[in-house]
Parts: structure tokens; sequence; C-alpha cells
């Protein structure tokens, strides 16, 4: 344990911010409305135009809000930020905030993915799940099934309609909505997905 060391922030990584959520202030003359949520990778500072994923919209970051804190121009992957932006445009839970300048994430209704499943009951084809990612949740269901590995032997299985507890499956999803997510190879942290039955 004392050799363990802990994993280094991915600040020179394209910024990758989920947004967590969003506050709207309306008493006292207050029009702030502050984006909140923790840095992924990368990192941003004041005056940074940003783009927010899938929507595409655009903004500057304006100024860093926390409470009881001293005020900060700065922030780095691994740290938890609420920024207000100078255009006032509509954002919502689950988008990807990047930098204009930086390479953008992938968004698609659309995904190839590799999966094990942990439910009790088969997954099949056509049945409508919740695929959470970062935090955006999406309604999805399984377009087709590559592949299956049986767990228990590891033997390959070209096609089926469905896939038991404990397989290993490559297969195609198709969300109800776009979502925004980069290729594991590139940024782990948004690439990752969970799925359950509705």
């Amino acid at each position: 344990l004392d050799a363990f060391e802990k994993e280094k922030p991915l600040i020179d990584q394209p910024l990758r911010l989920p947004i967590q959520d969003v506050y709207k202030f309306t008493g006292f003359g207050d029009s702030r409305r502050i984006i909140a949520g923790t840095i992924s990778s990368g990192s941003m500072q004041v005056g940074d135009r940003l783009v927010s994923y899938p929507s595409g919209k655009q903004t500057n970051l304006q100024t860093f809000e926390a409470f009881n804190e001293p005020v900060k121009i700065h922030a780095h992957s691994g740290m938890a930020v609420g920024f207000t932006m100078e255009e006032q445009i509509y954002l919502r839970r689950g988008e990807i905030i990047s930098r204009m300048s930086d390479p953008a994430p992938a968004v698609s209704t659309r995904l190839r993915v590799s999966l094990f499943w942990l439910g009790q009951q088969p997954m099949v084809s056509k049945k409508q799940y919740l695929l959470k990612l970062g935090t955006a949740k999406e309604r999805v269901q399984i377009e087709t099934i590559h592949q299956v590995i049986d767990a228990s032997n590891y033997t390959r299985q070209n096609a089926g309609s469905e896939i038991h507890h404990h397989d290993v499956a490559e297969v195609t999803l198709k969300l109800a909505h776009p979502i925004a997510f980069d290729t594991s190879e590139k940024m782990p942290n948004t690439s990752r997905f969970v799925m359950k039955s509705i």
C-alpha cells in the first residue's frame, strides 16, 4: 500500500465536463445561471469558448462560482466547479462541456459497444433499457447482437437474440436521443456506461 500511487489528474487531455445540474437564481435581482459538474479531464479558465454536446450550443466562460472560497480563474481535472456563461444559453443535465479549441466528443444515436451483462433476466433485442453515461440518461434498445461470449467456457456465438447473465457481448445500441461520448482508447472516463432494465 505504501507504494501505491494515486492516479494523476488528466489535465493534458481535452476538456470534458459532464453537466451535473443547472442552478437558476431569481431572488434579490440575481439572474445568474450556474452550470455545475466535475471536470473529468482537461482544464478550463475564464474566457474560454465552450461548446456543449450533443446540442452544439456555444458560450464563453464568464466566472467560476463557489461559496466562501477565493475567486479563481482556472480549474482542472478532478475539480467540482460551478460557472456562469457570458451568453445565457439553455443547457441540461447530461450534456458534456468541451472547449472549442479541443477535439470534440462523438455524438450519435447508435453505439457499437462491448458489454458485460449482470442482470438476472436475459437481455433481449428491441426491449427498452436505460443507459447511463456520465450524468446522461437515455432510453435505449439493442438493435443488433453481433457476438456473444459465454463466460463459463469462453466460446463465441456469432448470432442470437439474447444475452444471458454473465455473458460478454458486442452489440449495436439504438438510443432514443443523441448522446455525447468518447471511445475507450481515447477518453475512458466519458466512454464507460451502465445499462439496466426499465
